[in-house]
């Protein structure tokens, strides 16, 4: 049975969390997914096909590890949807989850033991680093948060090789073999994600009736056509704006086309319109692209024009959006705002919304790029290089991902879909194009490269849109950074 040292585990209905880390990705923002023969985007697959995932062989083998403990450090602080519970209670996640504990614990022979470290996520880290330090072997597997405290962790030679632990295999469903390519440093993975980890990716949410009422095409379809665009957006959002009461003054009497905070919710649109922050060379390390390019600043104007010409966007300032689930400005929940650009931890808080709205990808950059893409920005897994047993980290750490991919998942489907959280089966659709196209940043993940990251939401920021000169002002010493860590690195695991 499970052994919890910290016991208080307050978590909400599921969200669209499941869209998890296996999800198969286009790893090339350039080089993308082929379109069908009339240059429309292939509609995503329905069928969810759960029912064959119970009868595969998973390949483990047999395991005996006499009764082990294995622990996994987190933080439950932000999380919506649980990674352990002491026992059944009829909700459909929550038993799931319980029973991946059962099959593992009953399999193997080993118990879990779950360090529960609260905080905003640079705890998991330190704690990872601090039991490194100490040589205690206090935990097995950490999910920690990317972006906060993994670079020191790696620079310092504390994180165990993935390449190197036996029985994982990435090749299978339940991993994500594009987190695999785009996180790897050389022939060196040091996280990694699978089926266990919960996701929460930028979306867009729309008014259903608002589209109805102002006659604008259907966005379900243009997704599926290929044609939502954020020039496509851009045109929604001012055709809805109005100045409700006829002051001359636009605040939360009116109405809107867009609502957005301007932060790290902005990173991903880079990404959204076929672009990375960073690349690979010849030899398989990270290098940031060249991101002064023609491109980038036709998508700095881009949304540069969205937020800024004219009053189509609702700017929700950073505080309020951290502080109450705010993204989910209340003008979306009255019917003020089109569309709204926020990630999916926030649909368990949409329950009491009476409008009716849809999910949607992010845009494209234009009708002629294939796919439609997404950061992943939340949770990876990290192995501590002081574990004891290197064959239990592998064969755990398989069956985790396995028995979340065969009940989690599922669950998570029938929470979300079946109960109708989303409301109507196109978003099921909109959800598999979602997750085809979730994308992995290394700058992102590992916390690199400091204002080249968030080369985006600066000059958003300041509302500006020179590119060339913020990239001539940042782009050497984020540079030398990359390379400081990736000699590290090398230092400690070649």
């Amino acid at each position: 049975m499970s052994r919890n040292l910290h016991l208080t585990l307050a978590f909400m209905l599921a969200l669209l969390s499941f869209v998890s880390c296996s999800a198969p990705a286009n790893t090339d923002s350039e080089t993308q997914a082929e379109p069908t023969e009339n240059g429309e985007t292939a509609p995503a697959d329905t069928t969810s096909g759960f029912a064959d995932r119970l009868n595969i062989d998973d390949g483990i083998g047999s395991y005996d590890f006499s009764g082990a403990v294995f622990n996994i450090v987190l933080s439950t602080e932000q999380m919506s949807d649980p990674y352990f519970t002491d026992a059944e209670n009829g909700e459909v996640i929550n038993d799931a989850v319980y029973r991946r504990t059962i099959n593992i614990e009953e399999r193997f022979n080993v118990s879990f033991e779950h360090h529960d470290t609260g905080g905003d996520w640079n705890e998991v880290s330190e704690a990872v680093r601090i039991s490194v330090l100490a040589g205690d072997k206090a935990y097995d597997l950490a999910v920690a948060h990317t972006y906060i405290g993994l670079t020191g962790l790696m620079s310092n030679g504390s994180l165990y090789d993935w390449n190197k632990l036996p029985v994982v295999d990435m090749t299978k469903p339940w991993w994500n073999s594009s987190a695999k390519e785009k996180l790897q440093i050389g022939d060196v993975l040091l996280t990694a994600c699978s089926d266990y980890i919960y996701q929460r990716p930028m979306v867009i949410f729309f008014n259903k009736q608002m589209i109805a009422d102002s006659n604008l095409e259907n966005p379900y379809e243009l997704v599926k056509s290929g044609a939502w665009t954020w020039d496509k957006l851009t045109s929604h959002a001012r055709a809805v704006t109005s100045d409700l009461n006829g002051d001359g003054v636009f605040d939360e009497s009116d109405q809107y086309g867009y609502s957005h905070t301007v932060g790290w919710q902005s990173v991903t649109v880079v990404h959204s319109m076929g672009l990375s922050l960073t690349e690979f060379d010849e030899n398989g390390y990270p290098r940031f692209a060249p991101l002064a390019s023609e491109k980038m600043q036709t998508v700095v104007e881009k949304f540069y024009d969205l937020l800024y010409n004219g009053n189509q966007t609702l700017h929700v300032p950073w505080e309020p959006w951290m502080g109450a689930k705010a993204g989910i400005t209340p003008l979306f929940g009255q019917g003020q705002v089109l569309y709204l650009h926020s990630n999916t931890e926030i649909l368990p808080d949409m329950r009491d919304i009476t409008i009716e709205f849809g999910l949607l990808p992010l845009p494209k950059f234009d009708e002629a790029q294939n796919s439609y893409y997404v950061m992943s920005d939340t949770q990876v897994l990290i192995i501590p290089v002081s574990i004891d047993s290197p064959e239990m980290v592998g064969v755990i750490s398989e069956a985790l991902a396995v028995e979340s991919y065969k009940h989690v998942v599922p669950a998570v489907y029938e929470v979300t879909y079946e109960n109708k959280r989303l409301r109507d089966s196109e978003s099921y659709e909109m959800f598999n194009i979602i997750r085809s196209g979730l994308v992995y940043e290394f700058s992102w993940t590992y916390g690199e490269g400091g204002p080249m990251v968030y080369i985006l939401p600066t000059l958003m920021s300041q509302k500006s849109t020179n590119l060339a000169s913020f990239y001539a002002q940042n782009v050497k010493a984020a540079e030398k950074q990359l390379e400081r860590v990736i000699d590290k690195v090398l230092e400690h695991y070649s």
